[in-house]
């Protein structure tokens, strides 16, 4: 299968592209407010590179969030955009889940992102094999509860690391800290439940977890 996947929560424009039977091409752009301006000519570049059209591509993938409110309405505008002129198969998984599929050698791990205004989208995981189990949902939580929950010896990796400073756990490397479009086609490949299709209208929507920071100031006024 031809497959092209897209990961926009970050401040790192992610896409990936796989012709059947090739090995997998990527490219990554920093910029979280040049995503809307970067993601076709990046996408474009790719397909050429690989031959390939739009219309060509058998299934696409994409990052379903937390993260970047704008970046990932770019992500979701583009993808629905090439489903309006031909419908394909679509799979997501959630950012947290792709930190967390990039990282090995522990028993426990805690995905801990920026949500800001003192928040961390975080999701907290055990090793089955070589495959991370949730222990739970993604959730959004205040920072100083996250703190006390992670289990001592555990990893944690995310751009929320840059909110501990101290405690008994090891911190990814920062290389692994962002979701990577790659990795939704190598959990593709993979067969791995952390990818779901995305069938109904609703699924083809962000997952945000929260409000956006003018609605939750919004909604500070009125209490």
């Amino acid at each position: 299968m031809h497959l092209l996947a897209l990961e926009t929560s970050s401040p790192i424009l992610s896409v990936a592209v796989k012709r059947s039977g090739a090995k997998l091409r990527r490219a990554a752009v920093r910029g979280p407010m040049k995503h809307a301006e970067n993601i076709l000519p990046v996408i474009d570049r790719l397909l050429k590179k690989e031959r390939l059209k739009i219309g060509d591509i058998d299934a696409f993938l994409i990052g379903r969030g937390p993260g970047s409110f704008t970046g990932l309405r770019v992500g979701f505008a583009t993808l629905q955009g090439f489903l309006a002129v031909r419908p394909r198969p679509c799979y997501g998984a959630f950012s947290l889940d792709l930190i967390a599929a990039g990282i090995k050698g522990y028993q426990t791990l805690a995905v801990c992102l920026d949500a800001k205004r003192g928040k961390l989208y975080t999701r907290s995981y055990h090793s089955q094999g070589k495959r991370w189990i949730p222990d739970g949902p993604s959730r959004v939580v205040p920072f100083e509860a996250m703190a006390q929950k992670i289990p001592g010896g555990s990893q944690i990796a995310g751009d929320g690391i840059r909110k501990f400073h101290a405690g008994n756990f090891e911190i990814a490397p920062e290389k692994n800290w962002l979701p990577r479009a790659s990795t939704l086609i190598e959990l593709f490949e993979a067969k791995s439940p952390l990818l779901k299709k995305l069938g109904r209208p609703q699924e083809l929507l962000p997952v945000y977890l929260r409000h956006s920071e003018p609605e939750e100031k919004i909604a500070e006024r009125k209490k």
